[in-house]
């Protein structure tokens, strides 16, 4: 025996006899390190007149752990099957130890006995892989291989234990195999429809059967993937407390209840929590019957939603709004349709409006204020029309549904320009009367999120509604000119940013389920409303695309939202790819957005706002794509270079845009300022100087614009409080 000046081993012993078909049997070899350095060891065992397969025994452990010198290494060896198949008889075993910091190895012989088995089997049956896929009443085959090892032909008999219902034909097979050949035979199967499969993992055996032998197994795995969605509908939407006669005195009523709706049409089996928020959730009792709301396959289930708000004794009607989002246990096939509902509850006050008339008539009288003309709803957003001349027109669009539009006094006030042109709704979708018509261009059926003015002429505008349709009016008439809708867009996904190109050929819509749409047209022709283009990421990157930026040289377009997702397209193939985000401890759940993105003007750098309060700029002309390998379902990423990523607010920044100039971003969100970032020659924020603030209000400003005139920078501002603002900027203190 060779003995090792490094390497010292030995076998708990030198025979070991074995029987197929009976138990495995084991032995030990020890392992003692004598170099002088930290050393790891393994095992190859190697049967006289067999291959180099090692699927006939098994390695405890397959590889040591570094030891010391002088320390010791015990590995057990377990034989699983004869290394010569039909083999009896003894067989000299190879023990060959080594390791990957020492130069030399050490070998030990140990004499294997192998006994005839009880029972000569000479069929074996496995299958390619372990793991099938399949969706609801689609087809998927389950190959398996038989393979006969003996010297005759046999017949054998396969079975499949998957439901029969599933397997189309038989579950069973009989097939002859020639000697020392092996046939795949095929199960087709076809599992049930979505509201009969529940989604999940089914095992199966394939048992081989001969006339020879026992029989063989096979297991595998069938997964039955999701499909499908969770209807959500609310009955009715709009309430009122007291429900019946509110010009009455009624204490008695003090709650009203929702019929929530819920259909299972996927085959996952859910439980369900609730979640009702919106800042006029905090100030309600809140109750859900039943609470735990389980959703069977197939079936409707429904919910009772009770809210009782506190009522006042006197005062005007509160008008409270709800937001309702439907949590679901198993979120694979991602949230509800549509994601949440929105909730109106009118409360009326206990004493009747009517009762203290004569007391605010005399009020009024006596200190007569007129009431400024404002929206009935939170401002989305703003848009200056028109480039030059010394007092541009702004317009802007909230949700009550209206278009308003205002001049620009020289005192820098906006007044309420132009009326409302006849035959159009009286009222907007907020049910209440507005105060004048003055300023009023349109009112639409629908909340209004966006707005566009086409580049070239200025002559039109186009709104963004929250059922999915884009509006058109002529702004200097008033009058609707025509709609847009994609015909194959079933659904009401609502419009969250509009953009055209500059020569307002190519109009870009966004929307809640983080589609693209564009549409074209000839010039001087209107758009119509045949199939649009549309850009869309797979199912699981889906978010809510909140803004759409188009770059200088109009090559990218870029798309941004939900889960702090940024999308650039290119405009020419389509081809999206994610920019990655460099930051790992960014937020980026459900809840965490990016609001607005903006190209600096002529150049490749793009700014970004977020819900966090941070504003990050990056140069597209530096970016790489990042290499791995994807699959097909998957979103590419690139990486481009930050240039710069400072926190502006403690809250949303909601808005930001860059002064013509380029020497200033102007910023604002859910703080109530809109700030100035001064910029370097680069187009980077300038470290050493503090932000200048424009202006300060008390409530959450979403939406800003700029336009540079004669009397300099104006700037336009939306807030939730229903108002409009402008403010003059000086670019050059």
């Amino acid at each position: 025996m060779l003995t090792s000046s490094v390497i010292d081993a030995s076998l708990t012993t030198q025979n070991v006899t074995f029987r197929p078909g009976g138990s495995s049997v084991s032995f030990g070899v020890s392992v003692i390190n004598r170099s002088d350095r930290f050393a790891s060891f393994q095992l190859e065992i190697q049967a006289a007149g067999a291959g180099k397969q090692s699927n006939w025994y098994h390695l405890s452990p397959d590889v040591s752990t570094a030891k010391p010198p002088g320390d010791r290494t015990n590995f057990q060896v377990e034989i699983l099957d004869s290394p010569l198949p039909n083999f009896v008889g003894v067989v000299n075993l190879t023990v060959r130890v080594s390791s990957p910091q020492l130069p030399e190895e050490r070998r030990l012989v140990l004499r294997l006995m192998i006994e005839p088995s009880g029972e000569l089997n000479l069929l074996r049956v496995r299958l390619p892989t372990e793991r099938f896929q399949v969706y609801p009443r689609n087809i998927v085959d389950i190959p398996v291989i038989v393979k006969n090892i003996g010297s005759q032909p046999l017949e054998v008999h396969l079975q499949c234990t998957l439901e029969t219902t599933w397997l189309p034909g038989s579950s069973e097979r009989r097939i002859q195999i020639p000697a020392n050949e092996e046939i795949t035979a095929t199960f087709p199967c076809q599992p049930l429809g979505v509201d009969r499969v529940v989604s999940r993992d089914y095992p199966f055996v394939i048992i081989a059967k001969s006339l020879i032998g026992s029989a063989v197994e096979a297991h595998g795995i069938l997964e039955v993937l999701p499909v499908g969605f969770m209807r959500f509908e609310v009955q009715p939407q709009k309430q009122r407390i007291p429900a019946k006669r509110p010009w009455f005195p009624n204490w008695r009523s003090r709650s009203s209840t929702f019929q929530l709706l819920f259909k299972n049409n996927s085959n996952l089996l859910q439980t369900l929590d609730l979640e009702v928020r919106g800042r006029d959730a905090k100030r309600c009792k809140i109750q859900v019957n039943p609470e735990n709301l389980v959703l069977p396959l197939g079936e409707t289930t429904f919910a009772n939603l009770n809210i009782s708000p506190r009522r006042s004794w006197v005062g005007w009607p509160q008008k409270l709004k709800f937001e309702v989002k439907p949590w679901l246990s198993d979120p694979r096939l991602g949230s509800c349709d549509p994601a949440t509902q929105i909730l109106f509850l009118k409360v009326f006050p206990i004493v009747p409006l009517w009762l203290l008339l004569a007391l605010l008539s005399m009020i009024v009288a006596i200190v007569f204020r007129p009431i400024p003309i404002t929206h009935l709803a939170g401002v989305n957003a703003v848009q200056f029309s028109g480039t030059s001349g010394r007092l541009p027109l702004v317009m802007s669009t909230s949700d009550d549904c209206s278009i308003r539009t205002w001049g620009v006094t020289n005192w820098g006030t906006p007044k309420p320009l132009g009326a409302l042109s006849k035959g159009t709704l009286a009222k907007t979708c907020t049910d209440a009367q507005p105060k004048s018509s003055q300023g009023l261009l349109a009112i639409s059926d629908q909340a209004i999120r966006s707005l566009a003015l086409t580049p070239v002429k200025n002559n039109q505008v186009f709104a963004g509604l929250e059922n999915g349709i884009v509006q058109v009016w002529d702004i200097n008439t008033g009058k609707e000119l025509y709609t847009l809708k994609d015909p194959k867009d079933p659904t009401s996904d609502r419009i969250l940013d509009l953009m055209f190109t500059r020569n307002s050929l190519t109009l870009y819509a966004s929307y809640g389920s983080g589609i693209i749409r564009s549409w074209q047209r000839p010039r001087d022709v209107r758009f119509d409303s045949k199939p649009a283009k549309v850009l869309e990421v797979p199912d699981r990157y889906a978010y809510q695309a909140w803004t759409l930026a188009l770059s200088p040289d109009e090559k990218t377009l870029v798309s941004a939202g939900q889960f702090k997702r940024l999308v650039l397209w290119n405009v020419a193939t389509s081809e999206p790819r994610q920019l990655r985000l460099l930051d790992r401890d960014q937020n980026r759940g459900e809840n965490d957005f990016f609001w607005d993105v903006s190209f600096a003007p002529n150049s490749s750098i793009l700014a970004a706002s977020d819900s966090d309060g941070y504003i990050t700029f990056w140069n597209l002309n530096q970016c790489q794509k990042t290499p791995q390998k994807l699959a097909k379902e998957q979103l590419p990423q690139q990486s481009c270079v930050q240039l710069a990523r400072w926190q502006a607010s403690k809250t949303s920044v909601r808005s930001i845009l860059f002064t013509p100039d380029r020497r200033w971003l102007v910023s604002a969100g859910d703080d109530g300022q809109i700030l100035a970032w001064h910029l370097t020659t680069k187009g980077t924020p300038e470290p050493t100087q503090k932000p200048k603030r424009i202006a300060t209000v008390h409530s959450k400003i979403t939406s800003l614009d700029a336009i540079d005139t004669e009397e300099g920078v104006w700037i336009a501002s939306g807030s939730d409080d229903a108002r409009v603002r402008l403010y003059r900027f000086d670019i050059d203190e």
